[in-house]
């Protein structure tokens, strides 16, 4: 799949979430930080915002 941006990328925010194949996800600023060395760094990285993309990657963060 090609994703074809206009305009300037947006820049991350702290809250934006990292989502790994297997599943596993992270705000990025833990990712930044350091508390996930030992994950590869092939996640995908998801706005915050973007809830309809989070929940279609079976990400929720309500609980």
């Amino acid at each position: 799949m090609v994703n074809i941006m206009q305009g300037a990328p947006r820049r991350l925010h702290p809250d934006d979430i990292a989502i790994w194949p297997d599943g596993t996800w992270a705000h990025i600023e833990d990712v930044r930080r350091g508390d996930f060395h030992l994950m590869s760094d092939d996640y995908e990285v998801v706005s915050i915002e973007d809830v309809a993309g989070l929940a279609v990657r079976g990400v929720n963060l309500d609980g």
